[in-house]
C-alpha cells in the first residue's frame, strides 16, 4: 500500500468551488444546457441526486465452477454541499449504494460514507488541503484477499490526509501525512480479526518548472503498519515498516495532454522474520490526452506493493506487488451523448508464495444526457482471472441506470 498513500499525499489537488479549466476529459467539460444546477443555501450548492440501477451478473460469486447468475435492482443515492467562495472551498458528500438480487439474496448489501474535503488558501503561493472520510463497504468478489467463503466481507475504513502546497519562484514543495484504519466484520464462521490494521504515513513532493507547461519533482515517503492482533491467529506478526521514492513530472499542455506520472522503487520490511521483505517497482500514471475537441483518452496505471493476508499452498504472502494499467477512450457522439471503451488489466504478485494472479478487463457504455434533471446509461463489463490459486473466473455484467438529479 505504498504507493497508495503517496498518491493521496502528493497528488495535485482539486480546485474545488472554481470555475472548471480547460484541460479536462471530454466527460468533465461544462454542458450548461445539460449540467444540474443545484440548491442554493446560503454560500453553498447542494447537488442531490438518485441512481437506480438494473443489473445482471453472469457469476456473482466470481468462481470458475459452478456459476450462480442472477438480476438485481441497486440504488444509489448522493447528497453534495459545494462552497462557492471566492477564496477557501469546502465540500461534503454523503452518499449510499443498496443492493436487491432474486435468487442469491445473501449478496444483499447496502454501503454508505461520507466525506468532508477543503481547501485553505493561505497565501497566492500556499494552500492547504485536508480530507477526512468514513465508509462502510462490501469488499468485491474480485478482490484478490477475499476469503473465498460465499459470506460477504462487510469492512469500513476511515482515512484523514492533510497536504500542504507553496510555491516560490520556479520551485514548489508538497509535503503531507494521511492516517487510514481499516476494521473486518468475520464473513460467515471465517474469522476476518486478522485484517484489522492502521496505517500512518509521511511524504513530501518537491520540483521545480522546467517549462510553463511541465513541473518536474522527486517525492519520498515513509509509512507504518500496526494490525490489532499481533501475532494474528497463524502466529505470524504482519506489523511493518516501508517507504518509496519517485521522480516524474506534472504535464499541462492546456486541452492537449496533461496528468502527470512518475517512476521509482518501494521497499516493506515485516517485523516477523518469517516474511519476507516485499520490494519493487511503484510507479502512477494518470495522463488524458484529447486526440481532438470530442474525443479523450486516458491512461490511468499504478505500480506498489499492498497489504495481503493471502495464504497459498501453506505459504504466507508477506505482501502483494501489484500492477495495473487501464486505457478508456471516450468520445462525445453528441453533445449530450457519451460513448466509451475501456480495457484494462492487473498483476498480483503474492510475496512468499508461487501464487500470482492475472486479471483482464474489457467495457463499453453509452450515457444519454436526456436534460439537466436526467441521465440514461447503458454498461458492459467482461472481467476474468488466470491465477495460480482456484480462484479464477469469468465475469459478464450489464448495468442500465437512470439518475435523476437537481
Amino acid at each position: 500500500m505504498v504507493l497508495l498513500g503517496t498518491t493521496l499525499l502528493v497528488a495535485p489537488e482539486l480546485a474545488m468551488g472554481q470555475v472548471p479549466p480547460s484541460n479536462v476529459p471530454v466527460t468533465q467539460r461544462p454542458r450548461p444546457d445539460f449540467d444540474p444546477l443545484g440548491i442554493r443555501a446560503g454560500a453553498f450548492l447542494i447537488f442531490p441526486s438518485v441512481t437506480v440501477i438494473g443489473t445482471y451478473d453472469s457469476n456473482v460469486y466470481a468462481e470458475d465452477n459452478n456459476r450462480d447468475d442472477d438480476v438485481g435492482l441497486l440504488v444509489a443515492p448522493r447528497i453534495t454541499a459545494r462552497s462557492q467562495w471566492a477564496r477557501h472551498a469546502l465540500e461534503a458528500t454523503v452518499d449510499a449504494r443498496g443492493g436487491l438480487f432474486v435468487e442469491e439474496t445473501g449478496n444483499n448489501f447496502l454501503e454508505v460514507g461520507g466525506q468532508v474535503q477543503g481547501r485553505l488558501d493561505i497565501t497566492r503561493q500556499s494552500r492547504l488541503n485536508g480530507t477526512v472520510s468514513l465508509r462502510r463497504r462490501v469488499e468485491d468478489r474480485t478482490d484478490p484477499n477475499t476469503t473465498g467463503v460465499r459470506d460477504q466481507t462487510v469492512f469500513y475504513v476511515g482515512r484523514a490526509a492533510v497536504v500542504l502546497r507553496h510555491e516560490f519562484a520556479r520551485f514548489f514543495v508538497q509535503p503531507g501525512v494521511q492516517v487510514t484504519r481499516l476494521e473486518y466484520e468475520d464473513a460467515g464462521a471465517f474469522n476476518n480479526d486478522d485484517r484489522d490494521r492502521i496505517r500512518l504515513q509521511g511524504g513530501v513532493r518537491a520540483g521545480f518548472k522546467v517549462s510553463p507547461r511541465i513541473n518536474a519533482f522527486a517525492e519520498a515517503a515513509a509509512n507504518v503498519v500496526r494490525y490489532d492482533q499481533t501475532p494474528d491467529d497463524a502466529g505470524v506478526n504482519r506489523d511493518s515498516e516501508g517507504f518509496s521514492v519517485r521522480a516524474g513530472a506534472e504535464i499541462d499542455f492546456t486541452g492537449l495532454l496533461f496528468g502527470e506520472f512518475a517512476v521509482g522503487y518501494a521497499r516493506q520490511d515485516y517485523d516477523d522474520p518469517a516474511l519476507n521483505t516485499a520490494d519493487g517497482l511503484s510507479a502512477l500514471i494518470q495522463l488524458t490526452w484529447n486526440v481532438t475537441p470530442l474525443t479523450s483518452v486516458i491512461v490511468t496505471g499504478e505500480a506498489g506493493v499492498r497489504e495481503t493476508t493471502v495464504q497459498f499452498a501453506g505459504q504466507r504472502a508477506s505482501a502483494n506487488l501489484q500492477q495495473r494499467i487501464s486505457v478508456e477512450v471516450v468520445h462525445e457522439l453528441r453533445r449530450n451523448v457519451l460513448i466509451s471503451g475501456l480495457v484494462g488489466y492487473q498483476r498480483d504478485d503474492f510475496q512468499g508464495t508461487a501464487r500470482t494472479d492475472n486479471s483482464f478487463r474489457v467495457g463499453a457504455g453509452v450515457r444519454y444526457l436526456v436534460n439537466r434533471w436526467l441521465s440514461l446509461d447503458v454498461q458492459y463489463d467482461f472481467t476474468a482471472r488466470r491465477s495460480d490459486a482456484a480462484v479464477e473466473y469469468v465475469r459478464h455484467i450489464v448495468r442500465t441506470a437512470v439518475t435523476l438529479q437537481r
